[in-house]
């Protein structure tokens, strides 16, 4: 049995303090995480002082006394994510994070950036908003405690690398179906489009096109087994505007046109896709 998590988005953001800004002593009334991005700062929770950098993070306590303070040389740009749960407490005794120690550390001090663009994308939606902000609240809890539970020591040498590589695959995987430039892509995991396929190169793996285009196609492929889609309501599915483009790409990955490769299938293959 999956056991039961209940998230309540509250708000999020980011800030680049001035030199020796400061905020409290005071209480926050959710928790939060907050990442270290750039520069320098103390937090102090608790009685505990706490200097931080970038790379680090913290959380926040709800209804406990907390001050922050931007370094006066080197002052840090932050961001949060506030939220509330009767399970946090039970997800940072995972992470073992508590109020004597709630400090951690991540090996990509951007790595919250992209999941801020999502979150603003879906403030903007004028449906279904909402249902968008707190799903995106359960995957950036469950991908940030991922980070924190890799043993330390175990890491290896080219997880930051190899992390860009796997947000890369996963947004593609997820959106394969929109129009996508490998540009937008990078800059969505922020980092530059030609250092993303450096690192595809790098790991062994086809160009960020090319596994786009593979994706696609093997996409398409699975939806050629119902014979209810046409050709062209495939195209659409797979991110591709233009039918003869796509009948085009799809036989240069697949070596069959779409009408020839729908022949060629199995029978019983196309009960399986039917459409109720």
């Amino acid at each position: 049995m999956i056991e039961r998590m209940d998230l309540t988005y509250f708000y999020s953001g980011k800030e680049s303090c001035e030199p020796g800004y400061t905020w409290g002593p005071g209480v926050k009334d959710s928790y939060k995480l907050v990442f270290v991005h750039e520069g320098r700062g103390t937090y102090s929770l608790n009685g505990k002082l706490h200097h931080l950098h970038e790379g680090q993070g913290f959380v926040v306590y709800p209804d406990m006394l907390l001050y922050m303070k931007a370094d006066e040389n080197e002052p840090w740009t932050h961001s949060w994510l506030a939220f509330h749960g009767e399970c946090v407490e039970s997800l940072l005794d995972q992470a073992h994070l508590t109020i004597d120690t709630p400090v951690f550390e991540l090996s990509d001090s951007k790595w919250f950036d992209s999941w801020l663009d999502q979150l603003d994308a879906a403030h903007a939606m004028e449906r279904n908003g909402s249902l968008m902000i707190h799903s995106l609240l359960y995957l950036i809890v469950a991908n940030w405690l991922e980070e924190l539970l890799v043993p330390i020591g175990q890491q290896p040498v080219l997880k930051a690398k190899e992390k860009y590589v796997r947000k890369a695959t996963e947004y593609m995987k997820a959106n394969y179906s929109k129009k996508l430039s490998i540009t937008d892509l990078a800059s969505r995991i922020g980092i530059d489009r030609i250092y993303l396929s450096a690192l595809f190169k790098e790991l062994d793996l086809q160009s960020p096109q090319a596994y786009l285009l593979q994706l696609r196609m093997d996409k398409a492929s699975e939806l050629m087994a119902n014979p209810e889609l046409t050709v062209s309501e495939i195209a659409h599915s797979v991110g591709y505007q233009d039918p003869l483009l796509f009948s085009k790409m799809f036989k240069k990955v697949k070596g069959a046109s779409p009408s020839h490769y729908r022949q060629t299938m199995n029978p019983e293959k196309k009960q399986f896709f039917r459409l109720p």
